[in-house]
C-alpha cells in the first residue's frame, strides 16, 4: 500500500504543472517549469519501486530505479534552463547582453550533456553496484549501493548549487516585481526541497525526504504561482479600472454625444455632453429610456411606434440625421453613427452623434441662394420651373386652371442706364415688395418670382381668365403710386402677359413662352396694361419677339455657325477669295436667316458682339486652313455701320489680326454705303483701318443711301453689285444697264468689280463681257460649311 501512495503522491508536482500552464496560458517560462515538476515527479517514481519488494524481483526493482534516476539527476541542467529562459524572455537587452557570456544556449546543452553522463554512469557496476534490502523499523526497502563512480552522483549536487545561484542572481534582476519575486522565492524553496531531497543517501532517512522535498517543491511552486496569478489579475484589474476611468475622462470631454442603449432602450452609459444636452445627470439618466428622459420636456412625445422603433437595434453600423429640442429648448440637428454591440451577453447600441446644426443651417442658406434671387430674397427662375411643374402636376390630377403672369417693367432700362445701377437694384427691390405685399392682402395662394433683370412671374393656382384679368388690373393699380428710392420718386408702369392652363397649353414651356408673347404683345401696343394669351396674336409679332429674345443668348449657347462662298475670277474662273456668311440654328426657332435676325441685331445693339464673333472666327479659319497648307484666299467679312460706330472697333479689328498672326492682305473688311451719312468722322475710321493693310469693298452697292461725292474719297479696293440687279438683268434691260454703270465707275475710280447672285451661264458670260472681275452666286456654289468648303474648294486640286 505504501507503494500505491508513494506513486500517486509522484503525481502531485504534475497536477501543479498542468495548473501552472493554464494560469500562464502555456508560455516558455512555465512550459520549463513544468518540465521541473516532471523531473521531480521522475525522483519519487524511483523511491516509490524501492518499496516495491514485495510487489517484483530484485533486478526490475533494479531497473526502474536506475530508469527513474534520470528524474533527480535532470534536475540541475532544468534549473540552469530555467535561468537561460529568464535572459532570454523577460531580462531587457542590456542585461540580456550582460548574462549571455554564462547562461547561453551552448551552456544550457552543456549543462545537459553532463547530467546525462550522471545519468549513463548510474547504469554502471561502478555508479550503482547493486541494491540492498533493508528494514528500518517497520520500513522494508531497497538502498542503492554505490561504486567506485559515487563521487560523479555528488559533482551533480555540486553542478546543482550552481546553477540554482546563477538562476537566483538573474531573477534578480527582473524587473517585474511579480515575476522577481516569484523567481526568487522558486529558487529559494527550490534549494531546500533539493537539500532534503539529497538526505535520502543516508539510509536511515528511510527514502523519506524525496517525498517531503516534492512537497515543498510543488506546494511551495502552487502557492508563488497562484500568488503571482492573482498579482498579475490585480495589475490587470488596476490598469482596466485605470482605463476605464480615462476613457470616461476621454468620453466626458469628447463634444461629441456619446450614449449606450441596450436591446430594451434603457440608457447604460453616455457623456457629460448627452447628460447636459438632455437636461440630466449621468446618473439619474441610467437606466431610463427616451420616453423616460423626454417626457417631461420640450421634444414632443413619440407615439408607440415610434417608442417601439427605438427598441429595435440595428444589424449594421447606420448613420442618420435627424433633429431634436434639447433641454433649453433649442432645435438641434445631429449626425448620429450607431453601431450594434454586446455588453455582458447582452445586445446594445453605442451611438456618437455630432451636432451638424451649423452645416445643416449652411446647407438651408446654400439651398435658399440657388433658388432665391440674391437682390430682392424672391424665388428665382429656378424655383418658378420647378413649382410650376409640380403645379401643373397636380391641376392636372384636379382638372383645374391656372395663370401663369409674365412681368416686364416699362422703361427700366433707361433708368437703370441714366440713374445708374445702385438706384435700379433699389427700385426693384420696392417693386418686388409692392407685389409681395399686393400678394399677401388680396392674392394669398399666389406666388411671385425673379427670373432675372426687370423680369418678373407670378404664379396663381386654380385662376381663371376672369379672375387673372381682375388680379392683373389689382397690380396695374398698385404701379399707379410712385416708388419712394434713395428720397426720389420714380413712376414705372408693367406689361403684364397672361396664360391660362390648360386653354392656353398643357406643359411649362408652351404656358412660358405663350404668357412671354402675351407680355411683348402689351409692349408692342403701348406698354403698362396686361393682355391674355390668344392664338390670334400676329404670328410675325411673335416670331421677331422670339428672335430678339433668343438672340440674346446665342453667342452664349454657340448657335452662331460661319459658311462660306467661294468668290470667283471671271477670267480664269478659279477661286480668289470666299466670303463668311453667318447662320443661326435656334432651339426653340429653327434655322433664322440673316435677313430676320441682322436688322434686329442691328436695332439691339447685338450685332456688336455678333459682329465680333465673326471677326474672330473668320480670321481664325482661314489661319488652320493656311497652317494645314491649303490655298491661300482672301476672306470678306462683313461689317456693319452700328459696328464701325463702336469707338473699340479698330482696338478689336487690331487685336483679332494679332492674335490670329494672319496676314493683312488676305482680309477684305465688306461695308454698306449708309456710311456716308456719317461723313468725315466714317473716313477717318476706314483711313485707319487702311493703315493697317486691310482692304475695303462696299457691299450691296447701289441699293444704299449712296452719295458719289463721298464714294470718290472712301479708301476702297473694290464695289460688289448688289445681286437684285445681277439677278433681274435676263428680264429687264433696267438691271443689265445698272449694272453696265455701275462697273464703268468702278473703272473710272480704279476698283475692282464683284458680282453676287450669279445663278446662271448667262449672267457668267454677260458680265466677263463687259468687263467685271470677280463673280460669285449659286451658279459656283451655294455658301458652305467651313468642313464641306474645304473638301470642295481647298482639296480639289490637291
Amino acid at each position: 500500500m505504501f507503494v500505491i501512495f508513494l506513486i500517486l503522491l509522484s503525481f502531485i508536482p504534475i497536477c501543479v504543472g498542468i495548473t501552472l500552464l493554464v494560469l500562464f496560458e502555456k508560455n516558455k517560462l512555465s512550459k520549463i517549469i513544468f518540465l521541473f515538476l516532471l523531473m521531480i515527479s521522475f525522483w519519487q517514481l524511483d523511491v516509490a519501486f524501492l518499496y516495491s519488494y514485495n510487489l517484483f524481483k530484485e533486478e526490475t526493482i533494479k531497473f526502474f530505479f536506475k530508469l527513474f534516476r534520470f528524474g533527480s539527476i535532470m534536475i540541475t541542467p532544468t534549473i540552469f534552463y530555467i535561468g537561460y529562459t529568464i535572459v532570454q524572455e523577460i531580462l531587457p537587452n542590456d542585461l540580456k547582453m550582460k548574462w549571455r557570456f554564462f547562461v547561453n544556449r551552448t551552456t544550457v546543452l552543456l549543462s545537459y550533456g553532463l547530467a546525462f553522463l550522471v545519468y549513463i554512469s548510474g547504469w554502471s557496476h561502478k555508479g550503482v553496484s547493486g541494491l540492498e534490502l533493508m528494514q528500518i523499523g517497520s520500513n522494508i526497502f531497497y538502498f542503492p549501493v554505490y561504486g567506485e563512480l559515487s563521487w560523479i552522483f555528488n559533482s551533480n549536487v555540486i553542478l546543482f548549487i550552481v546553477s540554482m545561484t546563477i538562476c537566483l542572481l538573474i531573477s534578480l534582476n527582473v524587473q517585474n516585481k511579480s515575476i522577481r519575486s516569484f523567481l526568487v522565492y522558486f529558487s529559494v524553496f527550490s534549494s531546500i526541497g533539493f537539500a532534503i531531497g539529497t538526505l535520502n543517501m543516508v539510509p536511515w532517512t528511510r527514502l523519506y525526504p524525496s517525498s517531503i522535498a516534492l512537497l515543498v517543491y510543488a506546494l511551495s511552486i502552487l502557492i508563488l504561482s497562484s500568488r503571482m496569478h492573482l498579482d498579475i489579475v490585480n495589475n490587470m484589474n488596476k490598469k482596466l479600472s485605470e482605463q476605464k476611468k480615462f476613457l470616461f475622462q476621454v468620453i466626458d470631454l469628447n463634444p461629441n454625444y456619446i450614449y449606450a442603449q441596450d436591446e430594451n432602450g434603457r440608457y447604460t452609459l453616455m457623456n457629460q455632453s448627452y447628460a447636459q444636452l438632455m437636461g440630466w445627470d449621468i446618473q439619474d439618466m441610467v437606466e431610463k429610456t427616451d420616453y423616460d428622459i423626454q417626457k417631461d420636456k420640450f421634444v414632443e412625445k413619440k407615439t408607440t411606434n415610434q417608442e417601439n422603433d427605438l427598441l429595435k437595434l440595428p444589424e449594421k453600423l447606420f448613420i442618420r440625421e435627424e433633429s431634436i429640442t434639447s433641454a433649453s429648448g433649442e432645435v438641434i440637428w445631429l449626425q448620429t453613427v450607431k453601431v450594434p454591440i454586446n455588453i455582458n451577453d447582452r445586445s446594445g447600441l453605442l451611438a456618437v452623434s455630432t451636432d451638424i446644426t451649423e452645416r445643416k443651417q449652411y446647407e438651408d442658406e446654400i439651398k435658399f441662394q440657388a433658388n432665391h434671387d440674391a437682390l430682392t430674397g424672391l424665388p428665382n427662375r429656378r424655383m418658378f420651373n420647378e413649382d410650376l411643374t409640380n403645379l401643373l402636376e397636380k391641376a392636372k390630377a384636379e382638372a383645374s386652371q391656372n395663370a401663369i403672369m409674365f412681368i416686364d417693367l416699362d422703361r427700366f432700362k433707361y433708368i437703370n442706364d441714366t440713374l445708374g445701377h445702385d438706384v435700379g437694384d433699389l427700385l426693384l427691390i420696392e417693386v418686388s415688395r409692392r407685389i409681395e405685399n399686393l400678394l399677401k392682402e388680396r392674392h394669398n395662394c399666389a406666388e411671385v418670382y425673379r427670373l432675372g433683370g426687370d423680369e418678373f412671374t407670378i404664379l396663381l393656382p386654380h385662376y381663371n381668365a376672369k379672375n387673372s384679368e381682375a388680379f392683373a388690373k389689382d397690380l396695374l393699380g398698385n404701379f399707379r403710386n410712385s416708388f419712394l428710392v434713395d428720397g426720389s420718386d420714380y413712376f414705372i408702369t408693367p406689361s403684364i402677359g397672361i396664360s391660362i392652363f390648360p386653354n392656353d397649353g398643357d406643359d411649362v414651356n408652351t404656358l412660358i413662352k405663350n404668357a412671354d408673347t402675351a407680355m411683348y404683345y402689351v409692349k408692342e401696343r403701348g406698354k403698362n396694361n396686361f393682355q391674355l394669351f390668344t392664338s390670334e396674336m400676329h404670328q410675325e409679332f411673335y416670331r421677331k419677339m422670339m428672335i430678339e429674345k433668343q438672340l440674346r443668348t446665342a453667342l452664349d449657347n454657340e448657335e452662331f455657325e460661319l459658311y462660306y462662298q467661294p468668290i470667283m475670277d471671271l477670267k480664269t474662273n478659279e477661286i480668289v477669295g470666299m466670303e463668311s456668311l453667318i447662320r443661326w440654328n435656334n432651339e426653340t426657332l429653327g434655322q433664322v436667316t440673316p435677313d430676320e435676325f441682322i436688322s434686329i441685331a442691328e436695332e439691339t445693339g447685338m450685332i456688336i458682339p455678333i459682329g465680333h464673333w465673326v471677326l474672330n472666327t473668320a480670321l481664325e479659319q482661314n489661319t488652320r486652313w493656311k497652317k494645314e497648307g491649303y490655298k491661300s484666299l482672301k476672306v470678306n467679312i462683313n461689317v456693319s455701320v452700328r459696328q464701325l460706330l463702336d469707338p473699340t472697333f479698330f482696338e478689336k479689328v487690331k487685336n483679332a489680326i494679332e492674335n490670329t498672326a494672319l496676314d493683312v492682305t488676305y482680309i477684305v473688311l465688306e461695308i454698306t454705303e449708309s456710311i456716308a451719312m456719317y461723313g468725315e468722322a466714317m473716313i477717318e475710321k476706314l483711313d485707319a483701318l487702311k493703315e493697317l493693310g486691310i482692304s475695303l469693298s462696299m457691299d450691296d452697292f447701289g441699293t444704299g443711301y449712296s452719295s458719289l461725292s463721298y464714294l470718290n474719297k472712301y479708301p476702297l479696293d473694290s464695289l460688289k453689285i448688289d445681286k437684285s440687279f445681277v439677278i433681274g438683268m435676263n428680264r429687264d434691260d433696267g438691271n443689265k444697264a445698272i449694272v453696265k454703270t455701275i462697273i464703268a465707275i468702278a473703272k473710272e475710280l480704279d476698283l475692282k468689280v464683284i458680282a453676287e447672285g450669279v445663278e446662271g451661264q448667262e449672267e457668267y458670260h454677260f458680265l466677263d463681257g463687259i468687263g467685271c472681275d470677280y463673280a460669285q452666286g449659286y451658279y459656283f456654289s451655294r455658301p458652305l460649311p467651313a468642313i464641306d468648303f474645304k473638301e470642295k474648294w481647298l482639296t480639289a486640286g490637291d
